[in-house]
């Protein structure tokens, strides 16, 4: 999430308009991008072909465990190697954690590479958005993930703006999380304004019940969530 309030940006960035999905509903699966392998090196985003405006959806429900993580089940949702989560190192990411609270609310903090934050907005925000499928499974099928995503797309949109005390204004991570409604409309002005949604949704009370990597390996960092 961003942590200050921007302003002096302009309406428009080096990479185009905002990405739109199609609607998603808890028992609704969408189609996500086909995530890359983390064993792999990321495709080259030089002259990629833009992403499509919208994704489709499909007629699969979604199922989940009672706390292991987001209530969506693997179906569709794009793990890595053999099934199995990933959620490490990568071209684009430094780590991916999970906090789940007991009510079910969840966010999911990427920790960008600072190549990541540096390339086009539109190509990495769908490197990252598969990331995440491949470490959170059914993550992408979940409820807030129109939410999730457009969370996604401002905090790559905004990736090297700078804070007052010279961090970034997005924080160490890109905080995703599931109490955000969607921002509406979904565009840059709109992003600056709600600071990619943060002042949107009512925040769970208390700390997370659990933080952890759906891969089943220790955090390697301290996720801060909000801070400021």
């Amino acid at each position: 999430m961003l942590v200050v309030m921007l302003s002096g940006c302009g309406t428009s960035d080096a990479d185009g308009r905002p990405v739109t999905v199609s609607e998603i509903t808890p028992t609704v699966t969408a189609t996500p991008p086909t995530p890359t392998s983390p064993h792999t090196t990321a495709p080259s985003r030089a002259g990629s072909s833009p992403r499509p405006e919208t994704s489709t959806s499909g007629g699969s429900s979604a199922t989940g465990e009672t706390g292991a993580g987001p209530a969506v089940g693997r179906a569709g949702q794009g793990a890595a190697r053999g099934g199995r989560p990933y959620c490490g190192a990568s071209q684009d990411v430094e780590e991916i954690v999970v906090e789940q609270w007991s009510s079910g609310a969840f966010r999911v903090s990427l920790r960008p590479t600072d190549a990541s934050r540096q390339a086009p907005r539109t190509a990495t925000t769908q490197v990252l958005w598969s990331a995440i499928g491949a470490c959170v499974p059914g993550v992408t099928a979940a409820a807030s993930a129109e939410s999730l995503h457009e969370q996604l797309a401002c905090h790559q949109a905004l990736a090297q703006i700078r804070s007052g005390d010279g961090d970034y204004a997005t924080g160490d991570t890109y905080d995703l999380e599931s109490w955000r409604p969607r921002m509406t409309p979904n565009s840059f002005a709109t992003w600056i304004s709600t600071r990619c949604g943060n002042t949107l949704g009512t925040d769970p009370t208390g700390g997370p019940a659990r933080v952890y990597r759906p891969d089943g390996v220790t955090p390697r960092y301290t996720v801060r969530g909000e801070h400021g």
